[in-house]
């Protein structure tokens, strides 16, 4: 739009200039600068609006916008019909001296008219009532709590997963905390001891910064209590308001160690209406280098945790398989809203005021002591 707006003013000064050296078809050319003039006025205000106003804007009066006319209107008078309002001074002979023309009088003659045009433009604009409309989008009152409960026990560090299963684990986490922007997210981690990491937050950039900063041997690393890791999620669970509570318990053994068992604190978790998806994360017993000799998961126990609960089991047996897994989670549990949004609008009108008046006297100051004629 400003390419355009100043396209349209060389052609307009162009046309001016062409008019004081090319006196056949005044008529003609006095509608050409008239176009020209309109076209010029229309693209300025368009350029304002698009570079200063930014993309939302609304007028609450735009039926004000009509009188835009008024520029174009005047404009094409005063091409017209300028010789019948001037009052000139007749000197004999005068005819045979040729008429010279100079950047001043152009100036002179179309410079504070200009001016004043786009003034009064200015003005109606202000008149509109424009306003800059911000939208901000809120989020949602009602949606999904999930607890990430994260195995960080020595064993994590097993390389049947690429890197290590510790580590895949952590990928993996990140991205599906990415996937659910709407939904409340905290994060337990546990081993021997069960330990909150972050709680529940809509702030998943934290979290994701928390997630990355995890390290084995952040708790005991020598044990794996299960029962424990899954009460203290249950516990920073259960006082939720949302319309679903999930827990997503990530680990790579069996539970033998802890205060509470692995049952019980399901049972907890079902009292509450929390749901548990259960992941197992250890490939099959020889199937690769790194694998163990004998199958590290109690599977009887992560399904019976997520029957009790109205979860699932699933199992991983490299990251590829994890990475499903979680995409499965993600679209079993749905968050469904209306989105809302809030509207702040600001009047934007003062500072064309201010222009307008500010071209008017500018254009006075050219015409009566800049560009001043004496006869």
């Amino acid at each position: 739009m400003t390419a355009l707006f100043f396209i349209f003013l060389i052609l307009l000064f162009a046309a001016v200039i062409s008019r004081s050296f090319y006196t056949k078809n005044q008529r003609l050319q006095l509608w050409l600068l008239a176009i020209l003039s309109g076209l010029t006025i229309f693209s300025f205000f368009a350029m304002v609006f698009t570079r200063f106003l930014a993309t939302h804007v609304e007028f609450a009066r735009p039926y004000a916008l009509l009188l835009l006319v008024l520029p174009f209107a005047i404009a094409v008078a005063a091409s017209l019909y300028k010789g019948n309002f001037n009052r000139r001074i007749h000197f004999p002979l005068a005819h045979l001296q040729p008429e010279q023309t100079s950047l001043r009088v152009l100036f002179t003659d179309w410079l504070p008219q200009f001016i004043y045009l786009l003034s009064l433009c200015l003005l109606i604009v202000a008149l509109a009532r424009p306003m800059r409309v911000e939208r901000t989008v809120l989020p949602p009152t009602e949606g999904v709590d999930i607890m990430l409960l994260m195995d960080v026990s020595a064993s994590m560090q097993k390389q049947d997963f690429l890197p290590n299963r510790f580590i895949a684990a952590q990928e993996t986490a990140k991205r599906f905390v990415t996937k659910r922007p709407s939904d409340r997210i905290g994060l337990v981690v546990f081993a021997n001891q069960a330990m909150l990491q972050v709680p529940l937050t809509l702030d998943h950039e934290a979290l994701q910064e928390y997630i990355s900063t995890m390290f084995l041997g952040m708790v005991d690393p020598h044990w794996t209590a299960i029962g424990d890791g899954l009460g203290v999620a249950v516990n920073h669970l259960k006082d939720s308001k949302a319309k679903s509570k999930v827990i997503i318990l990530l680990t790579d053994g069996d539970s033998n160690a802890g205060a509470v068992t692995p049952v019980l604190a399901a049972k907890a978790a079902q009292s509450y209406n929390i749901r548990v998806y259960t992941i197992g994360t250890a490939s099959a017993p020889g199937e690769t280098a790194f694998s163990s000799e004998e199958d590290e998961i109690n599977e009887g126990l992560l399904m019976e945790i997520a029957n009790l609960t109205g979860g699932k089991f699933y199992r991983a047996k490299n990251e590829r398989e994890l990475e499903q897994i979680y995409e499965k989670i993600n679209e079993l549990e749905t968050t469904v809203f209306t989105p809302s949004s809030s509207v702040n609008k600001t009047d934007v009108y003062f500072p064309l005021l201010l222009w307008a008046l500010g071209g008017i006297l500018v254009a006075f100051f050219l015409e009566k002591l800049v560009f001043i004629k004496v006869p």
